[in-house]
């Protein structure tokens, strides 16, 4: 393996933003790759109570839900998503920020949205919640591309009752499904890409990795075009399968930003991040204060795009 860095405040900012509400440690999120703004734009929905007006805008491109929120009212001064810091620096989770979401399709209805995870949009009152459908079966996933309606109840910290928005739902531009790849092996991991979804505004990967489920949960990927350019990540799932047929095996479901419409291959680069001590708490910086990745060269996957 040889040695690469990445930015801390990547790292800082996902662990701030979702640690501080209680999310998974294994799951990650960001905004969308910014071009899906103009893809996907669904009407605006709103719920107002308590001196206070809640926004919102449901997008779906067939491999995620997002969700744009915003509120609007005199009575809050802290973030609507993640941590606050007090007078003397110190964090903490202020008034009229979000602290629970509950999704759910109600036309045609029956499919409650899992594991939502939010952060702040790049302004205090306004927040970006991911909602992954990689853990729906088949024929849930599928019923999503006729659904019309998604609603959502927002709890934010200090009001009582719930922000209840009914907002109207598409699927905006079609998933383009490609051929996965042979699996890649080296000494300690298998990694199978078991499916490749192209969407308007993302990719979806979905991987098989056999090894130390303790150590296949903490690889991390980096994804490039074959021009060199970094996706974004959106959101990352980690999940043991329970099927004795594949012990051992962790599935991973990885969610990026939209592939360039001149990229001819993708070129995935499984990572381990390295710490202070062990497997968990502070990672191991260099000397510019980058946290110190260590990459599995055997395992690097490419997918071919055209």
């Amino acid at each position: 393996m040889r040695k690469k860095t990445m930015k801390l405040a990547v790292i800082v900012s996902a662990a701030v933003c979702l640690g501080a509400l209680g999310m998974p440690a294994a799951t990650y999120a960001s905004g969308a790759h910014p071009t899906a703004e103009a893809i996907l734009n669904t009407p605006k929905a709103s719920d107002s109570h308590d001196g206070l007006t809640l926004k919102g805008k449901a997008q779906f491109d067939g491999n995620y839900i997002k969700l744009n929120l915003s509120r609007e009212g005199n009575l809050y001064s802290g973030n609507i998503a993640g941590i606050t810091l007090n007078a003397k620096g110190k964090p903490y989770i202020a008034e009229g920020t979000i602290v629970d979401i509950d999704a759910k399709i109600t036309q045609p209805g029956g499919i409650e949205l899992k594991s939502p995870r939010w952060s702040k949009d790049g302004d205090i009152n306004k927040a970006v919640v991911i909602l992954p459908i990689g853990w729906l079966n088949e024929e849930q996933q599928a019923s999503l591309a006729a659904a019309s309606e998604i609603s959502v109840n927002v709890k934010l910290q200090g009001v009582q009752e719930p922000y209840v928005l009914k907002l109207p739902f598409k699927q905006e531009g079609v998933v383009r499904n490609i051929q996965p790849p042979a699996p890649k092996a080296d000494s300690q991991f298998q990694i199978e890409t078991t499916r490749i979804a192209a969407g308007e505004s993302s990719v979806r990967i979905a991987l098989a990795v056999k090894g130390v489920p303790e150590q296949a949960h903490n690889i991390g990927y980096d994804i490039y075009d074959n021009l060199g350019n970094e996706l974004d990540m959106i959101a990352m799932e980690s999940d043991a399968y329970n099927k004795d047929a594949i012990k051992g095996t962790i599935f991973q479901d990885l969610l990026y930003g939209a592939i360039g419409p001149d990229a001819e291959f993708l070129i995935i680069r499984p990572y381990q991040a390295v710490f202070e001590k062990g497997n968990q708490g502070s990672y191991k910086l260099d000397a510019k204060g980058n946290v110190i990745k260590n990459y599995y060269k055997q395992l690097e996957i490419k997918i071919p795009l055209k």
